[in-house]
């Protein structure tokens, strides 16, 4: 069994305001040497600037941010983590610092500590569907089936567009043994033409649950022909030749 949680990093650049106090326009001056520095993907370059900034100006919560995002992409989590912390922390109403904080504490599966973190993000923010996403895959991490589901559905009002989140309610069904309607839900995001391979699979689980084993090699074998490699299709596709070859 597989599910699937994307993690998306913001690339928006961040600006300031420009203000008439030296300090200030240094600091920005720093800051915007750092995007510059980003979209060049020189990304230790971009840190060094950052640094400058926010050592010019301490409160520069953009450039702690935008610090934040340089090293999650480096996968410097803690750092990461500790910057988005600072930029939150500086400005409540920065809601994509707050997500990025929730999101790292997450991939550090410091869940006890992200789950107080999304129920802030989800009741200062509501009317976000990342932000239910977000709570779905962490309650899903930490087995919480019916909170998942529930944020899932909330999200999905919010946008019903997003494949990522149908995929992930598909498999909090499959986990409550609720398999007709995970296969209703795999079979609705396949349409998309989205992680075919994925669906694929995922569906030619469902098969091998129901013991349709015919049904279940088609699955496998669209997934596999996509992604030959892949050692959970390659799994379930030893477990299916292994009873047809008990037939």
């Amino acid at each position: 069994m597989k599910y699937l949680v994307l993690l998306f990093v913001s690339l928006s650049l961040l600006s300031c305001s420009t203000t008439t106090d030296d300090e200030k326009r240094e600091s920005s001056d720093f800051f915007l040497r750092g995007n510059a520095k980003w979209k060049e993907k020189e990304y230790h370059e971009a840190i060094k600037w950052y640094s400058e900034a926010v050592e010019k100006r301490p409160d520069f919560s953009d450039a702690y941010y935008n610090r934040g995002l340089v090293y999650q992409i480096l996968e410097k989590n803690e750092e990461a983590l500790a910057d988005f912390t600072k930029a939150f922390a500086l400005d409540e109403k920065f809601a994509p610092a707050l997500f990025k904080k929730t999101e790292m504490l997450q991939t550090l599966q410091r869940f006890d500590e992200a789950l107080p973190s999304v129920e802030s993000l989800v009741k200062s923010f509501p009317d976000s569907a990342a932000n239910w996403t977000l709570k779905g895959d962490i309650l899903l991490q930490k087995a919480d089936l019916s909170g998942s589901l529930s944020s899932y559905d909330r999200s999905l009002s919010l946008d019903s567009t997003s494949i990522e989140t149908l995929i992930n309610k598909g498999v909090v069904l499959q986990e409550m043994n609720e398999i007709d309607l995970a296969e209703a839900v795999f079979k609705k995001a396949l349409q998309s033409g989205k992680y075919q391979d994925l669906l694929n699979n995922n569906l030619g689980y469902l098969a091998i649950q129901r013991m349709q084993w015919d049904l279940a090699a088609a699955y496998v074998k669209k997934a596999l022909e996509k992604d030959p490699k892949n050692e959970l299709y390659l799994k379930n596709w030893a477990k299916i030749q292994a009873k047809s070859s008990l037939k």
